[in-house]
C-alpha cells in the first residue's frame, strides 16, 4: 500500500477507533513499517547482506502482537523485516529503526546517547520528540495520525529519507538551546 493510501487508511481508523488502543498501535505500527520502506541506511549499517532490518521497541511495548502481524513476511530492499524487544541500551546500536512510547520518553537523552555513531532512525511519541533530537515523532492533530521529522537527526544518522515522505511530514530541526 502507497504511503499516500496508508494515510487515508490511518484518518478513516483514527476517527473511529478514538479512546482504543490497540488499534491507535495498530496503526502506529503500520507507519513504521512505512517509514522503514521510505528510509535507506548507509550500506555500513548492515553487517551484511542477509542482515534483516530491525525494527527495535525500547522497553515498555504498546504494540501487544500488531508491529510483528504489520511485518510478518515483508521485505524491503531484499531484506527481511524483524521486530525485537529492547530492554538494555547497548542492544539498541544493532537496530536500523529504534520506537520509544510515550511511557519511555524520559529515556530519550540517554537512547540518544547510546545510539551516537550509529545509523539508527530514532521515533516516538512523546511531547516535543522530533524537537529534542528524536528523528520521527508521532502525534495526533484533529483526530488524526500525524508525524513531524527533525531533518537535523535524521543527517547526524546519516540517514536518506524520500522526498514524498518529507512532503507528507511536518518538517522540524533540533531545539535550540536558550
Amino acid at each position: 500500500m502507497a504511503f499516500v493510501g496508508l494515510l487515508s487508511l490511518v484518518v478513516v481508523i483514527a476517527t473511529r477507533g478514538q479512546g482504543n488502543p490497540p488499534v491507535e498501535y495498530q496503526v502506529k505500527a503500520a507507519f513504521l513499517f512505512n517509514f522503514a520502506k521510505f528510509v535507506e541506511w548507509p550500506s555500513d549499517t548492515f553487517q551484511g547482506e542477509e542482515t534483516p532490518i530491525s525494527l527495535c521497541v525500547f522497553m515498555q511495548d504498546p504494540f501487544g502482537g500488531a508491529l510483528d502481524e504489520i511485518i510478518r513476511g515483508k521485505v524491503i530492499n531484499y531484506r527481511a523485516v524483524v521486530s525485537r524487544r529492547i530492554n538494555e541500551l547497548s542492544d539498541l546500536r544493532s537496530c536500523q529503526l529504534v520506537f520509544i512510547s510515550s511511557v519511555e520518553d524520559k529515556h530519550l537523552s540517554e537512547v540518544i546517547g547510546s545510539l551516537k555513531g550509529t545509523s539508527a532512525l530514532l521515533v516516538g511519541e512523546g511531547e516535543g520528540f522530533a524537537e529534542r533530537g528524536g528523528g520521527i515523532q508521532l502525534f495526533q492533530e484533529d483526530s488524526k495520525l500525524r508525524f513531524a521529522i527533525n531533518v537535523d537527526s535524521i543527517q547526524r544518522a546519516r540517514l536518506t529519507v524520500s522526498s514524498k515522505l518529507l512532503a507528507l511530514a511536518k518538517v522540524v530541526h533540533d531545539q535550540r538551546p536558550r
